[in-house]
C-alpha cells in the first residue's frame, strides 16, 4: 500500500516519456524537428488539443481515431505509452534511484529504437550514438558498482562484444548468402545496450532477442508467402530483451549456471 501511490506516480510520468517517445518516433525519421510544435494528426493535419493528447486515457476516450478526421490511430501509440509507464515501474521496484535514472533513460531509448525500426525498419543513429556515450558516462557516474575504473572497463567490453558479435553475424550471412543480414542500426543498438550493461547482459540480450525474433520469423514464414526471403526488423525483439536483461538478466544468468552444474 506504501508503494501504490509512488507507482501511480512513476507509471504517468513513464506514460508521459511514452507519449515523447512516439513524438521521436515518428518526427526523426521524417526528418522534421522534435521541438517542431504541438503535434498534427498525420491525416487531415489539424492540430491536437491537449486534452486529446493525454497519454493512455485520450486513445482509449477516442478509441483510437482523430476527432477532427476519425482517422484510425495505429495501436502503436498506446502500446508504447503503457509499455513506457510499466517499464519505468519495474526498474524503479529494482533498482536504487542513481540506478534507477540511468535505466530510464535507456528503457526510453530502446523503446523510441523499436517503434522506429517498427515503422520504418531503420535505427536512427540520432539515437544510438548519443546512447553509447551516456552509457559510458553512466557506467562512470550512475551505475558504478566497483570503482570508475571497472565500470568504464566493462563498459567498453559491452560495446565490443555487444556490436561485435552482431556486425560478425552480419558479416558472416552476408558472406554466405550475398545479401545485408543485419542492419547497421542493430549493431549500434547492441553498443548501445553494452555500453548500459556490460558484456555478459549484451550477449544474453541477443540469445533473447534471436529466440523471440526466430519464433516471429518462422510465424511469419510460414503465414506469407515470401517464405526464406521474409525479414522482421531485429531492432523490435532486441529492445524489450534488452529490458528484460536489465531487470533480471543476473538472476536468469545465475539460474542457467546452476542448472550446468
Amino acid at each position: 500500500m506504501n508503494t501504490l501511490l509512488p507507482g501511480i506516480i512513476v507509471f504517468v510520468f513513464g506514460a508521459v516519456i511514452g507519449s515523447f517517445i512516439n513524438a521521436v518516433r515518428y518526427r526523426l525519421p521524417r526528418h522534421v524537428s522534435v521541438a517542431a510544435g504541438r503535434s498534427k494528426c498525420p491525416k487531415c493535419k489539424t492540430t491536437i488539443a491537449w486534452y486529446d493528447n493525454v497519454p493512455i486515457l485520450s486513445y482509449l476516450f477516442l478509441r483510437g481515431r482523430c476527432r477532427s478526421c476519425g482517422w484510425r490511430i495505429p495501436a502503436t501509440y498506446l502500446i508504447i505509452e503503457a509499455a513506457t509507464g510499466l517499464s519505468f515501474v519495474l526498474i524503479w521496484r529494482t533498482f536504487g534511484w542513481p540506478d534507477t535514472v540511468a535505466y530510464w533513460v535507456l528503457a526510453s531509448l530502446l523503446i523510441a529504437c523499436a517503434g522506429i525500426d517498427f515503422d520504418k525498419r531503420i535505427i536512427p543513429d540520432k539515437l544510438t550514438i548519443p546512447g553509447i556515450i551516456l552509457g559510458i558516462a553512466f557506467s562512470a557516474t550512475l551505475l558504478r558498482e566497483d570503482g570508475p575504473a571497472a565500470s568504464l572497463l566493462s563498459s567498453a567490453l559491452g560495446i565490443i562484444v555487444g556490436g561485435g558479435s552482431l556486425l560478425a553475424v552480419g558479416l558472416f550471412y552476408k558472406l554466405v548468402r550475398k545479401v545485408e543480414g543485419m542492419g547497421g542500426g542493430d549493431v549500434k543498438l547492441m553498443a548501445m545496450v553494452g555500453a548500459f550493461l556490460g558484456f555478459k547482459l549484451a550477449l544474453l540480450t541477443i540469445f533473447l532477442g534471436s529466440l523471440l525474433g526466430g519464433i516471429v520469423g518462422l510465424i511469419v514464414m510460414h503465414r506469407t508467402s515470401q517464405g526464406m526471403r521474409a525479414s522482421v526488423p531485429f531492432g523490435v525483439f532486441l529492445s524489450p530483451a534488452a529490458i528484460v536483461s536489465m531487470l533480471w538478466g543476473n538472476e536468469l544468468i545465475s539460474a542457467y549456471l546452476n542448472l550446468l552444474r
